[in-house]
């Protein structure tokens, strides 16, 4: 007997039988994405936030917990840049994040430096900047302005104080001329104490951007 009936034997039938479609969040299989068990809770967590700091507004979808921590980890570590998809999605498919969005003329990620990149094989916030970028309409990616100078310690094993530290003078600017006057929005995949982002926005605005604000999945 057939697995297919006459007729539906394409293409699309094949490669979801030999790849069945799965949950962005759980694995398990299905049409749906995500499923319902892990609709209910992420429609916990999920939503749309502007924090508005000192000079900066930060926007974010999550708190940094459940599912969307674990599915970060794996991103950012276990080296499946695939994942940037279904992070994806969560932007471009928020009517008020895209309508937020597109009155910005640049979108750009935290840098890492050079040998942390080559050690991990990607900037997880790179991949995504970049993506949400080729949905937009009214937003360019611009990877050849803000880089990191310096290979510091991870801010992900230091307190607060230490952070701060950590970070200045770390970040520099090239090719101003490409900020000059425009509105920036810089992409990372965490917002925990802010002191990358207050770094790296100061450095933007000092060299002629003319607002530059911070946009993350999460915050911690």
């Amino acid at each position: 007997m057939p697995i297919f009936s006459k007729g539906e034997l394409n293409m699309k039938n094949i490669l979801d039988f030999i790849y069945p479609q799965t949950c962005f969040w759980c694995g398990k299989i299905t049409k749906l994405n995500p499923c319902k068990k892990c609709e209910i809770e992420l429609n916990k967590i999920i939503n749309f936030n502007i924090e508005y700091k000192e000079g900066f507004k930060h926007i974010y979808l999550s708190k940094y917990i459940g599912k969307m921590r674990k599915k970060i980890l794996d991103f950012k570590f276990n080296e499946k840049p695939y994942l940037k998809t279904g992070f994806v999605n969560l932007f471009i498919k928020n009517k008020k994040m895209c309508l937020l969005l597109s009155k910005y003329d640049i979108i750009m990620e935290v840098p890492i430096h050079k040998k942390r990149e080559k050690q991990r094989g990607y900037n997880q916030s790179q991949i995504i900047a970049k993506e949400i970028a080729k949905n937009m309409l009214n937003i360019e990616y611009e990877n050849n302005v803000l880089i990191k100078l310096k290979n510091t310690l991870s801010q992900s094993t230091l307190d607060s104080k230490m952070r701060r530290q950590n970070v200045v003078g770390v970040y520099g600017v090239q090719n101003t001329e490409k900020i000059e006057n425009k509105k920036i929005i810089l992409f990372d995949d965490i917002y925990t104490t802010g002191s990358t982002a207050k770094e790296c926005i100061n450095v933007l605005k000092n060299n002629g951007a003319k607002c530059v604000d911070i946009l993350t999945i999460a915050k911690d």
